[in-house]
């Protein structure tokens, strides 16, 4: 009997709307926290994401200058940097310099004479 008596104890406190309000507040705490966490965790994924480019970014350039390095320290990468940059020839080499063709000149037509056929107004006749 006296178990009876006990569980319908607990019953009418787990039933009583304070508990119920209790657990019902606990309950929406967990899941406004988990949101939360759900919220970070995708944020640093798009991080994360963004870095990993930023990585293969920065990757794909350091392969890039490793190899221009590496011509450049060859003698013949420093000779071809030396003939672009300071337009120098070895002895006995001759310079060849392609001019293209003049074109000819077209025909200048004077800007008041194509647009201005109408007589000068004075200030005053704007109403005319």
């Amino acid at each position: 009997m006296f178990d009876f008596y006990q569980k319908r104890k607990l019953r009418t406190i787990i039933n009583s709307p304070y508990t119920q309000g209790f657990i019902l507040a606990l309950a929406l705490w967990v899941g406004v926290s988990a949101y939360v966490r759900y919220d970070i965790a995708m944020e640093m994924l798009e991080r994360r994401e963004l870095s990993e480019q930023k990585t293969d970014i920065l990757e794909s350039r350091k392969q890039a200058l490793e190899e221009q390095v590496q011509y450049l320290t060859n003698e013949r990468g420093i000779e071809a940097e030396m003939r672009r940059q300071f337009d120098v020839a070895l002895e006995g080499e001759q310079v060849v310099v392609i001019v293209d063709d003049e074109q000819e000149e077209s025909e200048i037509i004077p800007l008041s004479a194509s647009t201005n056929n109408e007589p000068y107004k004075k200030w005053y006749q704007f109403w005319k």
